[in-house]
């Protein structure tokens, strides 16, 4: 930041030119956001429903704050109490969490962004060479136009679900255009009656698929990934069909997911796969799930395979700010069927761009072919077994 003293010139500068200003962010400023800001605060659904991704920030603009209703997140008049300015300067009116979190911004960095925010000043002094005529942003005196709101607004500032997956079932939760996703999913494969000399599960081998996907547009994802199990590796796509709220007015969100695994254990086996995640979010809070789902060549080490098709129930509740507890149930409706219908209760934490979920669950596999047609553990029987997810998105 040695640039500071040109770049405030720079910010006082467009501060004259009124309008323009809301319509350009300078890039000093932009750059800042991108570096401070832009980590946990980008994708369809950043914290607070609040991106400062570069071609995003002027959304912002006399936008009333979700943590401060009263407040404006960049207020154009008042610039003074903008609800950016009081978290970056940590004060002590602010609800939640000040802004960045771990490191406060440094002198000249808080200054640039004060100095921006203070020029959005509506009505403000422009000056010209005759003295008294007014320039928008195409030098002519004719005003910029305002930023254009979004097309459509989710009806909450949060997602029905962070994760792309609910314990096994998948979400309509997709990575937006550009971002890479990396997951693990990890099941140890002993349940947690196996005792204390066995770590109540936890000194067993493990099932685990290490996954990567890559979003493609905002609504279609590719992914790769592969489980220990079976030695199984698979290849699928997510397509985001419609969204609560943004979508026709659809009061629910819909995503299609189909592939093929391919086990390379002693034979190779193919088998295919497709279903339908419907979820509706009832409140900012609560969010439920259903995913009909087929799989073909279920059982590929019996003589007589079958299919299995199996209808998902799911189910998330933010009992705090990004803390949730998660639950789904799988219940078989025709074909291979293992022992009893799947099942898994747990928490789930969001952190940045994180999503971390730790459970009990009775099925060991991680594929649609493994787990679809349910789990080998009776909870009857009390029998479960520990697994935990993570989703990294960057």
């Amino acid at each position: 930041m040695k640039r500071a003293p040109s770049v405030v010139l720079t910010v006082l500068v467009t501060a004259a030119l009124g309008t323009w200003a809301q319509a350009k962010v300078p890039d000093e400023v932009a750059s800042l956001l991108q570096k401070r800001c832009v980590s946990c605060h980008k994708g369809k659904t950043p914290p607070r429903g609040l991106s400062w991704e570069r071609d995003r920030i002027a959304e912002a603009i006399d936008r009333a704050s979700v943590e401060r209703p009263d407040l404006m997140i960049i207020d154009t008049e008042a610039p003074e109490s903008s609800y950016l300015l009081k978290k970056v300067r940590r004060e002590s009116d602010i609800e939640g969490k000040p802004m960045p979190p771990l490191r406060a911004l440094d002198a000249a960095e808080l200054e640039l962004l004060q100095t921006w925010v203070l020029s959005l000043k509506k009505n403000a002094a422009t000056p010209s060479a005759a003295g008294s005529q007014s320039f928008g942003a195409n030098g002519d005196g004719t005003p910029s136009p305002e930023p254009a709101p979004p097309a459509s607004e989710p009806p909450f500032d949060t997602p029905a679900f962070w994760g792309t997956h609910l314990v096994n079932l998948p979400t309509t939760t997709t990575p937006a255009k550009g971002d890479v996703l990396f997951r693990v999913h990890h099941r140890f494969s002993d349940p947690v009656d196996s005792g204390f000399d066995n770590l109540l599960g936890l000194d067993s081998f493990a099932n685990i698929v290490l996954g990567l996907g890559y979003g493609i547009t905002d609504n279609l994802t590719v992914s790769i990934g592969r489980a220990r199990v079976y030695k199984e590796f698979e290849l699928s796509a997510d397509w985001l069909v419609a969204e609560q709220g943004r979508t026709a007015g659809l009061p629910f969100s819909a995503a299609v997911h189909g592939g093929v695994s391919l086990v390379t254990e002693e034979e190779d086996e193919v088998k295919f796969f497709a279903s339908v995640s419907l979820s509706r979010q009832l409140t900012r809070r609560l969010s439920l799930l259903v995913v009909p789902a087929f799989v073909t060549n279920a059982n590929h080490f019996a003589l007589d395979p079958e299919s299995t098709f199996s209808l998902g129930l799911g189910a998330r509740y933010m009992i705090w700010e990004e803390f949730s507890i998660i639950a789904e149930w799988v219940p078989v409706l025709a074909g291979y069927n293992e022992i009893e219908s799947g099942w898994g209760l747990g928490i789930e934490k969001k952190i940045g761009g994180h999503v971390f979920q730790v459970f009990v669950n009775n099925a060991l596999g991680l594929t649609p072919a493994q787990y679809l047609p349910g789990g080998d553990l009776q909870i009857g029987d009390f029998d479960f077994r520990i697994g935990f997810n993570i989703f990294r998105t960057f």
